[in-house]
Order: structure tokens, then sequence, then C-alpha cells
């Protein structure tokens, strides 16, 4: 044998150490693509939060305005948040994107409702109000591009790529071994379970695991329950 040639088994050796790399890269794709979805839900959940801590604010601060201000501009407010738990409860796309169109028309009655408020009489006050529905479309916004925050189509493709490589292989590898055959189903069905995972958590408002408005329904029925002893006590 030539010293330049290789021995089969030398070969088989190669390639197994090739196998183990392919395999120990597809694990950390998939564990960074893992904690890349997982933080964008983290991040629309903290979107939801912050939405609910800014619509509270504001509803709080309208008491403040004059009588023929304050409760129009919470009523409006209490539309709003209606739109918004509709929005997170909604998983057809047409349909959010119907309540997308009304929240923009609520938003826009806020603004000037609270623009005449600010223009008739320009106070301190009249300023913090301002800044209270200004906090609201702000976290709106925020909101919306957090959820438009998704792994890019080319991670995908990587992922996706690595992993067919490393099937195929793993494959080769155990071609004409007949005993362990029903072992080569375990890295397809474990890919395909992780990879399921991920686009389930990337996929806003989709799939199993999906952000609960629970900060916003709290909101919703505190505020329910404060206009009705609102009404009683009047």
């Amino acid at each position: 044998m030539n010293r330049g040639t290789k021995s089969p088994a030398e070969g088989l050796e190669d390639f197994r150490m090739i196998l183990g790399a392919s395999l120990s890269l597809l694990a950390l794709l998939i564990g960074f693509t893992l904690s890349m979805s997982i933080n964008g839900f983290n991040s629309r959940q903290a979107g939801e939060e912050m939405e609910a801590a800014a619509i509270n604010a504001a509803y709080i601060r309208m008491d403040l305005l004059p009588a023929e201000d304050g409760p129009k501009i919470q009523s409006l407010l209490i539309d709003y948040l209606d739109k918004r738990l509709q929005f997170y409860g909604t998983h057809a796309p047409l349909k959010q994107k119907n309540i997308h169109l009304e929240t923009i028309d609520i938003q826009n009655k806020l603004w000037s409702s609270i623009s005449l408020a600010a223009n008739s009489k320009q106070t301190p006050i009249t300023a913090l109000t301002v800044t209270g529905i200004n906090d609201v479309l702000s976290t709106q916004r925020k909101t919306q591009a957090n959820w438009r925050n998704q792994i890019p189509l080319a991670a995908w493709l990587l992922l996706s790529l690595v992993a067919a490589c490393c099937n195929v292989m793993l494959g080769y590898n155990a071609r004409g071994v007949r005993r362990s055959a029903a072992l080569l189903l375990i890295l397809p069905l474990m890919i395909s379970m992780s990879f399921m995972m991920i686009g389930d958590i990337d996929a806003p408002g989709r799939g199993i695991i999906r952000v609960k408005p629970v900060n916003l329904e709290f909101l919703n029925e505190t505020l329910k329950t404060h206009r009705t002893l609102t009404t009683l006590s009047q």
C-alpha cells in the first residue's frame, strides 16, 4: 500500500469524525435558533405587559381632565382595550388586519380628543395626560414591531440544510445495518420535534404556544368594575 493512500478503516474514521462535527454543529444551530425564538416570545410578552400598564396609567390620568373631556377619552380607552384583546385572541390574518385598521381609527380619535383638550387649556396636567395617550400609542407600535421580529428565512434554510446533510451522512454510515434500522428514525424525529417547537414559538398568534393577554384581561376586568362602581355611586 502506498504511503499517500488511506486504508478503508482510516477513511471510515475520517467520515465518522466529520459526522460527529456536523451533528455538533446542528445541535449548536438548533440551540441558537431556539434561543432566538424564546427571546422573541419574551419580547412579545413584555410588550403586552407594557401595553396594559400604559393603558391603565392613561385611564387614571384622564380623571384629571374636566368633566366634558375625561369620561369621553376614558370611553375611547375602553374601546381601544377591547380591540387589543381581540387582536391577541384572533388568529386569522384577515381578521387581525381588520382589527388593526379599527385600532388605528380609535388611536386617531384618542389623539384628536386629547389634542383638543390640551389646546383648549395648556397646563402641566394636560401635558401629563397627553404623555399618557402618547405612551399608549407608542407601546402598541413597539408590540407590532416585536411581533414582526422573527427568525429570518436564511437561518431556517441553513438549519434545514445542515439537518438534511446530517441525516444523509447518518444513513450512509449505517448502511447495511438492519438490526439498528429503527434507531435511525430517532435523529429525524428529534430534529422534526425541535423544528416544530421553534416554529411554534416563533410564529406569533398561531400555533399552540401563544402570548396570552393576561395583563390586558385583568385590566379590562378592573376598569369595568371601576366604571360600574362609578355609575352606581352617581
